[in-house]
């Protein structure tokens, strides 16, 4: 599995209207892609106009694959595009370990 964490950070006040572009805009381009498993916005607690939008991938070429679409509405960028003053910087991540709560052993 391959993880894509996207920091955020929005002009002050911003953050219902990039969550509102995340959810709409955004998010439905993506699910559509060969590859997606899913997505995560996260809203930071202390200080309101950051955020990570985490997406989950099968594999990295699969990630790599929707970066090279083409399409500005298909990425971060898109963000920046729509709320001037917005940035932006991706990382990707090999997922190494993974845990569910399903998978936890019952404590004796």
């Amino acid at each position: 599995m391959y993880a894509q964490a996207t920091h955020i950070r929005v002009p002050m006040g911003m953050m219902p209207t990039l969550r509102r572009l995340v959810e709409e805009k955004f998010l439905p381009k993506v699910q559509l892609r060969p590859g997606f498993i899913t997505a995560y916005l996260l809203e930071q607690e202390d200080d309101v106009d950051q955020a990570e939008l985490v997406l989950l991938w099968e594999n990295q070429a699969a990630a790599e694959d929707f970066a090279q679409t083409g399409s500005l509405e298909a990425t971060p960028q898109m963000l920046v595009a729509a709320l001037p003053g917005t940035r932006v910087q991706r990382q990707g991540y090999r997922i190494t370990v993974q845990l569910s709560a399903s998978e936890l052993a019952p404590h004796a």
